[in-house]
């Protein structure tokens, strides 16, 4: 009765792992890092325009991560040293506060359930949400689903 009892549950562990119903990481732990990593800048790394003033940023997605830069024109230049903003890249991404929760700010759906979670910085925060459809709703008032974001306590 025993053995079938222990046998009972490491199937039941198995499969509940398989459909990642249940998770090894602590509750805690900030999810793994979105590939590729969000842009954390509000100006281009080429020019140093700000992003937005000529039209949409023009995307370059390189060594995991996602450049946006302000036309098309700047990849050129881009493609010429990427090592270089690469080096920027990070040195930015250092200065970004990571997402902290496991699922969706907006919705509170698990992040991942509705596919590829949608991955982007405002103002120095990371934030991951389940969908496009949700970044719509953050757009319109940020500050209010950043307020539900747990505040860590300050080093003395």
């Amino acid at each position: 009765m025993k053995t079938n009892l222990l046998q009972t549950v490491k199937r039941w562990l198995a499969g509940a792992l398989a459909l990642g119903s249940v998770s090894l990481l602590g509750a805690d732990e900030a999810p793994a890092p979105l590939k590729p990593r969000p842009y954390p800048l509000e100006t281009c790394l080429v020019s140093g325009e700000k992003l937005g003033r000529m039209g949409e940023p023009h995307v370059v997605v390189h060594a995991d991560r996602e450049f946006r830069l302000c036309c098309k024109g700047c990849e050129k230049d881009f493609r010429k040293d990427p090592a270089t903003f690469v080096t920027k890249f990070d040195a930015a991404w250092k200065k970004v506060k990571p997402y902290p929760l496991k699922t969706c700010l907006v919705s509170g759906e698990e992040l991942g359930s509705m596919g590829k979670p949608v991955g982007f910085v405002y103002q120095g925060q990371e934030v991951r949400l389940c969908c496009k459809g949700c970044r719509k709703d953050f757009d319109k008032d940020p500050k209010a689903f950043l307020k539900k974001l747990p505040t860590r306590p300050k080093a003395p």
